[in-house]
């Protein structure tokens, strides 16, 4: 049986954790796959850094491809598209991506963890957003959650518009005084303004 080399480098790396299956390559102990054979399972693979030693034998059958499946899974380093730190896509997460939510197999994983949870709460903050912001007289729980959803989507930088904010803030102060989100849109205007050039404040 041949070996499988390891690459101990990356073992120290201070990888962003997945909330599931940590921060570090998670062993197998498959036998008799060599790192040749991982190599040829998918394209990607030689592309990235893996780690054999965590090598996971795919199910084919239960795969999303139109030519070429992915004969095994294996953890891979990767670095987040969004704040560049390393990550791992990990072999029993690609397993769960491929077999049992049926990704396309080609399908890549760009961001870390915490990035993707960020992500995710931008996108159904804007949909709250989008959906609250048609009501013409919403309710003072819909204009929680309004406010809820602009102080998500403005942390994210999507929101900057100052007009529709302040008149955000304007309405929850008449109808929702007290409650903490009218406080924290009022302090994430008045941080705004505080970076704004001077010139610009006055127009």
């Amino acid at each position: 049986m041949r070996h499988m080399k390891k690459k101990k480098h990356s073992q120290s790396t201070d990888f962003v954790p997945h909330p599931r299956y940590g921060s570090a390559p998670m062993p197998s102990h498959v036998q008799g796959v060599s790192e040749e054979a991982i190599l040829q399972c998918h394209w990607s693979y030689k592309s990235e850094e893996i780690f054999p030693e965590s090598v996971l034998m795919a199910d084919t059958s239960k795969q999303n491809f139109s030519i070429f499946p992915r004969e095994c899974y294996v953890d891979m380093r990767k670095t987040c598209r969004s704040c560049k730190r390393p990550f791992i896509f990990f072999a029993a997460e690609q397993r769960h991506w491929f077999e049992v939510l049926q990704f396309y197999v080609d399908a890549d994983c760009v961001h870390c963890p915490e990035c993707r949870v960020q992500r995710m709460a931008a996108k159904r903050a804007f949909q709250r957003y989008s959906a609250l912001t048609l009501l013409a007289k919403p309710t003072p729980d819909e204009l929680q959650q309004l406010v809820d959803a602009s102080l998500t989507l403005h942390a994210q930088g999507t929101l900057k518009s100052r007009d529709r904010l302040g008149q955000l803030k304007n309405a929850a102060l008449r109808l929702i005084p007290d409650y903490p989100g009218t406080l924290a849109l009022v302090e994430a205007l008045r941080n705004k303004d505080a970076l704004m050039p001077t010139d610009s404040k006055s127009d």
